[in-house]
């Protein structure tokens, strides 16, 4: 399904491009884009699809992930609103991983020559460009780092923190702002399904989370991060 927000007029304050861009440089974008409409399951684009541009998250939530040796996916990155897909295969011919909507998602499409044209004439956004890439490669090697080390308590508990950043929570009730299955939560920690469900239970029973089918209420926050405190993942 095909929408179209004007940039100027766009509730997510969180963009990339409404944070950095102004002027003359939004209004081409605005103009220019294309934005679309995906449901949960939905490819926003898949491995070996031809590069044609920057996607950027109006509305939703995504996982990227690529395909490990025995078929199962590995998560490389999730991403909600305002972030920026696609970005790390610029100057590549094709998608080398996949972009999977986890939930009802919006994203706006910006063409590889208008996104190039921006960097180009808006310094401020080609500069903040350039910090967002050195802190998304930051946090990928210290991930790779301590994710060797992690026994698998741990990798559950950075899995839930990692969620808690990436989609927050319901100020009252506390649920994350994203249904997962066992699998989903299971391909983000770098396990299998079955370790999350025994994992799950002992949260539980520390009172650490509470489950409500695929919903987790996140109880005691402070709780998860002390079980990774000398994982430093900033």
């Amino acid at each position: 399904m095909r929408l179209k927000i004007d940039c100027i007029n766009c509730t997510s304050k969180n963009c990339f491009v409404n944070k950095y861009c102004s002027g003359d440089s939004l209004q081409n974008i605005s103009n220019s884009k294309n934005m679309n409409h995906y449901e949960k399951g939905d490819s926003i684009f898949r491995e070996g699809n031809t590069m044609l541009g920057i996607h950027f998250i109006q509305k939703g939530g995504v996982k990227v992930v690529t395909p490990n040796i025995n078929g199962r996916e590995q998560v490389v990155r999730l991403a909600s609103d305002g972030d920026i897909l696609g970005h790390r295969v610029l100057g590549e011919d094709k998608y080398y991983f996949n972009a999977i909507a986890l939930m009802d998602t919006y994203v706006c499409f910006v063409e590889t020559s208008v996104f190039k044209e921006t960097c180009m004439k808006n310094p401020e956004f080609a500069y903040n460009l350039i910090l967002f890439y050195a802190l998304e490669l930051r946090r990928t090697e210290l991930r790779v780092k301590y994710y060797a080390q992690m026994n698998i308590r741990e990798k559950v508990a950075v899995a839930f923190d990692y969620l808690h950043e990436i989609f927050g929570t319901d100020p009252k009730s506390k649920m994350l702002n994203i249904e997962l299955s066992r699998r989903e939560i299971a391909d983000i920690a770098g396990t299998t399904p079955e370790q999350v469900t025994r994992q799950l239970s002992d949260f539980e029973a520390e009172k650490l989370i509470l489950r409500h089918k695929r919903e987790i209420q996140i109880l005691n926050h402070k709780g998860l991060e002390n079980i990774v405190r000398n994982y430093k993942i900033e």
